[in-house]
């Protein structure tokens, strides 16, 4: 299908949408404005829910926690998860190229595959922990938590550095739809549009977006992504709540090199015809169920089912060979907890926490030269005490056993705590956590002539220290929150490939690393509509054990990981115009050569984004509210590579709109 097929469909599901939110809705009251004279701001007794499983407010959690709510991601007009979480203390992401390419998360130092990713509680890594944020959207998210530091004895495998979850809201109140388009240069189109509504009984929430762009390169080069987020609620009873979430994302990017445009440019090598087609579908069934106040039954389902397939012909001059490879994996998994909610005794009130997850996870990998087909599968069991005192103090404590097919089990202990000054409302907060991340399933049993896994591999470990305060303040019409964090954490037993003649294997545990920083954050809401955020870390890496040389050189730094890395965003919303500034720094950081066989100091950059929107009016002609967009990224056309020899797109401007009905 071309894209103007695709951009007819989007038009025909904008008037089905529209349609059926004129059948649907009813007369209804008065309402509040589609926009806000001012931002509703992130307060302190924002309900999360990721660090604990449990609903506790910002000011209770005892872990480094950042919220990025439902306004501030329509503010900045991001499409792309991870350019929402660029602002994030901690957070690193390395986009290979433009729209489409590999996007890898580095946090705290820690590996990319030691990111937990999760979608209304379900896991969406692959096996083996790698996820790539290239097809990401926001798209149906309402809100996103980020907890750093390792959280395996909550989370199991692939919890080592940080938990990502996106989470997406529950349909409420009459029947109303959304409407968006935006276009722009490189030949830039997105769709999206979306219904959803509600009452005390059910809810549904359903949107469909779509994303086309020729890509910054002129050769080979697009990306295509459509994407469909849905979630379903059903309270039949007061003790009974039923919950399903569904996404499906499909994608397509075009590559025309995989060494760096800039060396293949200037040598005519620009591949013409290789691309990857990326599929995946996450369900999430969930059920919560609390006969008596006191305890609380939860019951969450997953399945991630990944399609991957890479395909790239022959071109005389440029391919040694065709290849083509073809990747399947799922996943399968359940998880109950139980939820105790014990007396006050002596204004202490605590919960304990007992629960236990299975997971199956089936991979198969046909290509050219071969194939690779391999099944997998874990079992655990954790525990958790959560204690209040007093509004002041908080404790939470647990572990959780792992055991698993490949690596057999482990134990991955955690406790941190915080108290809450009083009159000052300063929050003092300190833990020790430890995480742990398996194999992939390549790195246990690939069995080729260029490698050959190994089944009995341990586990990637972590162990992590932090100690943090976060202020409050409220003084004459400036309310703001202040936040700084140290941590410390050393990886081990991390899985590297080494050259080595078969049959002995070739991947091998043999490095350790230690990384250990700092995290600064601030915001500031400003009378008159205005409002300021920012955040910095500052990071230290060090290889302690691994080869004598290569990426991964004993006494050298970690590749990709930045000492400095800031954020600075401005905000102004009024009754009709919304205006985002956002300005990304990002230091000289370390990066390998294969030309001299050892890392060199890649430079750094300085990034700036604006976005606008203008509400044109509202409740006229069926239209509750009809806002004009507009956003320019790389609005100082800055000349930056996040991989070397990976050209970065110069300034890109998309201009639309967005309807309510």
């Amino acid at each position: 299908m071309d894209k103007l097929s695709y951009h007819t469909c989007g038009l025909t599901i904008a008037v089905l949408v529209w349609t059926a939110s004129a059948v649907l809705a009813q007369p209804s009251p008065a309402r509040p404005p589609a926009v806000q004279a001012e931002p509703a701001p992130l307060r302190l007794d924002t309900i999360i829910v990721t660090a604990s499983k449990l609903e506790e407010s910002l000011a209770q959690s005892t872990h480094a926690v950042t919220v990025l709510t439902q306004e501030e991601i329509a503010h900045r007009q991001t499409t792309e998860v991870f350019e929402q979480l660029r602002e994030v203390p901690g957070l690193t992401f390395v986009p290979s190229g433009g729209r489409g390419g590999t996007t890898s998360l580095f946090t705290r130092g820690g590996e990319s595959d030691h990111n937990l990713i999760l979608i209304d509680g379900v896991k969406v890594n692959q096996a083996g922990g790698a996820f790539n944020f290239n097809d990401l959207t926001t798209l149906g998210v309402g809100r996103i938590e980020v907890v750093r530091g390792p959280q395996s004895a909550l989370y199991g495998s692939d919890a080592m550095s940080s938990v990502i979850q996106l989470l997406t809201p529950r349909g409420q109140g009459l029947a109303r739809a959304t409407l968006g388009f935006r276009m722009g240069n490189p030949d830039t189109f997105e769709e999206r549009a979306g219904v959803s509504g509600g009452t005390s009984l059910y809810g549904y929430n359903l949107a469909i977006g779509r994303v086309d762009t020729e890509g910054l390169l002129s050769i080979n080069n697009d990306f295509s992504n459509t994407t469909l987020a849905a979630r379903f609620d059903l309270d039949p009873h007061d003790t009974l709540q039923l919950m399903t979430t569904v996404r499906h994302i499909d994608s397509r990017f075009h590559f025309p090199t995989s060494s760096g445009d800039r060396i293949d440019r200037r040598n005519n090598m620009l591949d013409p015809r290789a691309y990857t087609d990326s599929r995946r579908l996450i369900i999430g069934p969930r059920a919560v169920y609390q006969p008596v106040a006191w305890w609380r039954h939860s019951l969450q389902l997953g399945l991630l089912y990944d399609w991957q397939t890479y395909r790239d012909p022959q071109d005389e001059g440029i391919d040694f060979g065709a290849y083509v490879s073809r990747d399947r994996q799922y996943r399968l998994s359940a998880d109950y907890s139980s939820d105790f909610f014990l007396p006050v005794l002596y204004d202490i009130s605590p919960v304990f926490t007992l629960g236990g997850s299975v997971e199956s996870e089936h991979y198969n990998q046909q290509t050219t030269y071969g194939g690779l087909v391999a099944s997998r599968n874990a079992q655990s069991f954790y525990s958790q005490l959560r204690l209040a005192w007093r509004d002041t103090l908080f404790v939470t404590s647990g572990f959780r056993v792992d055991d698993a097919f490949t690596y057999g089990t482990h134990v991955n202990p955690r406790i941190s705590a915080a108290l809450v000054l009083p009159g000052l409302n300063t929050k003092l907060r300190g833990g020790y956590s430890q995480g742990l991340k398996a194999a992939s399933f390549y790195e246990n049993f690939s069995n080729s002539a260029f490698s050959r896994g190994d089944p009995n591999l341990k586990p990637e470990e972590s162990k992590s220290w932090e100690f943090g305060v976060d202020q409050p303040l409220a003084l004459a019409g400036l309310d703001a929150a202040l936040s700084l964090t140290w941590f410390s954490s050393t990886h081990k037993n991390l899985i590297a490939y080494t050259f080595t003649e078969a049959p002995a294997p070739t991947f091998l545990n043999v490095e350790r690393t230690r990384s250990r920083g700092l995290e600064a954050g601030a915001r500031a809401w400003l009378p008159y509509g205005f409002s300021v955020r920012g955040s910095y870390t500052y990071l230290e890496t060090r290889v302690l054990n691994g080869p004598a040389s290569g990426a991964y050189a004993k006494g050298g730094a970690l590749i990709r990981r930045p000492k400095h890395v800031g954020s600075l965003t401005l905000h102004y919303a009024g009754a009709r115009l919304n205006a985002n500034f956002h300005l990304y720094l990002k230091g000289n950081v370390s990066e390998y050569s294969f030309a001299s066989g050892g890392s060199v100091l890649h430079d750094g950059y300085e990034r700036a984004d604006i976005a606008l929107s203008w509400l044109l009016f509202e409740d006229r002609w069926g239209i509750r509210a009809l806002t004009l967009e507009g956003k320019a990224m790389n609005l100082f056309d800055a000349d930056y590579e996040e991989v070397v020899n990976f050209s970065s797109a110069e300034t890109t401007f998309l201009t639309g709109f967005r309807a309510e009905f």
